[in-house]
């Protein structure tokens, strides 16, 4: 596909989650209420343990009170705490001891009925059930708080120990696609100085060209990917400058799955490849040489780029180079993707020159 093929419709960004509401306590904290009736059982009424249907008893009065007193009060206490969140803590707090000392009579003097009926040991102690019942309700609260607390602290540590990371990796980023620019400018400015006297129009033409590739990589240093279809654009209008300094000696294709055209990739990754197949696989051939971008979509979703050239190949002197331009390739990849990029170089079997692969995976980085 040349660079006029390229024109197909971009593939529509997922829409980003919505982020959840934090909750103020722990889900988990609730199995207390289902774990704690024996242990209250015995803090309520100490003599039920002597008598087995005594403590038979007692369970299933307690359990039934703690399970459905307990969720009242927990759930109460986030939906305080969804409305109080921009009062301060010294207004919090009562507030919260208030709602809990409420919800919990509300809930206990319908339940006493049923406690009475299951366990007649406990007739005449209702005022010691309600006041027990909101005293362990606060150790709850503030037990269960203090765990939520803590929780949300690691969490803001982790993010921002990751937000470090990124911003240091980012700005790494930043340095390594910057280097690339310069040095294709110049290359760029030179094929156009020298047509300005011998084709004025051809001239023009490729500053017309060069321009767009020039905006193109000044608006991708704000933005960390851009689709694969931009990018092979960018690499076509860098092919048709080079191509009025090679001439006819120069013959390049751009191939590519329809359906990867909208995939994201990091901007101004694959000119610096490209390059050197020009550079050190092309120059100073009579003959000239072919370049082809090719881009084809695995089955497991990965995206497979080759570029390759008919020159020299690799182990030869003239293809060596200094490795900038794949080094800083490999190194954007690992930035982005981690392990799950690669790039591989060896010798092209369609061309017999030099070809590099980048694998980058179906999964969008994080």
């Amino acid at each position: 596909m040349t660079r006029r093929g390229i024109d197909f419709a971009m593939r529509a960004p997922a829409s980003e989650a919505p982020v959840p509401r934090e909750r103020a306590l722990p889900r988990e904290a609730m199995w207390f209420f289902v774990a704690a009736p024996p242990v209250l059982a015995f803090l309520f009424d100490p003599s039920c343990v002597m008598d087995p249907p005594h403590v038979a008893r007692a369970l299933v009065a307690i359990t039934s009170y703690t399970v459905l007193t307990g969720l009242a009060v927990h759930l109460s206490f986030e939906w305080v705490a969804a409305r109080a969140g921009a009062l301060s803590l010294a207004l919090r707090v009562p507030l919260h001891a208030l709602a809990c000392a409420l919800v919990v009579t509300l809930v206990t003097l319908p339940q006493l009925p049923f406690i009475a009926l299951v366990y007649p040991e406990a007739a005449g102690s209702e005022l010691d059930i309600l006041w027990r019942g909101v005293l362990v309700s606060y150790v709850y609260l503030a037990i269960a708080s203090l765990i939520a607390h803590l929780a949300r602290q690691a969490v803001r540590e982790r993010m921002r120990a990751h937000q470090e990371r990124t911003a240091a990796l980012e700005a790494r980023l930043a340095v390594l696609q910057a280097q690339m620019q310069p040095h294709f400018l110049f290359n760029s400015l030179n094929v156009c100085a020298g047509l300005v006297h011998e084709d004025p129009d051809a001239a023009e033409g490729t500053l017309d060209r060069l321009s767009g590739f020039m905006r193109y990589a000044l608006e991708s240093t704000e933005r960390r990917l851009v689709p694969l279809r931009d990018e092979l654009d960018a690499v076509a209008s860098y092919l048709e400058v080079q191509k009025q300094r090679f001439g006819e000696r120069l013959r390049y294709r751009v191939d590519a799955d329809e359906a990867a055209l909208g995939r994201l990739v990091p901007p101004m990754l694959l000119q610096p490849i490209v390059e050197n197949a020009l550079h050190h696989g092309l120059r100073d051939r009579e003959a000239g040489g072919e370049v082809r971008v090719r881009v084809t979509e695995l089955d497991d979703g990965a995206l497979r780029i080759a570029i390759e050239d008919d020159g020299v190949g690799p182990g030869a002197s003239r293809h060596r180079g200094t490795g900038t331009g794949e080094r800083n390739v490999r190194e954007r990849l690992a930035i982005v993707y981690g392990e799950r990029a690669s790039l591989a170089s060896g010798r092209s079997e369609a061309l017999g020159g030099y070809a590099c692969t980048l694998t980058i995976p179906a999964t969008m980085p994080a």
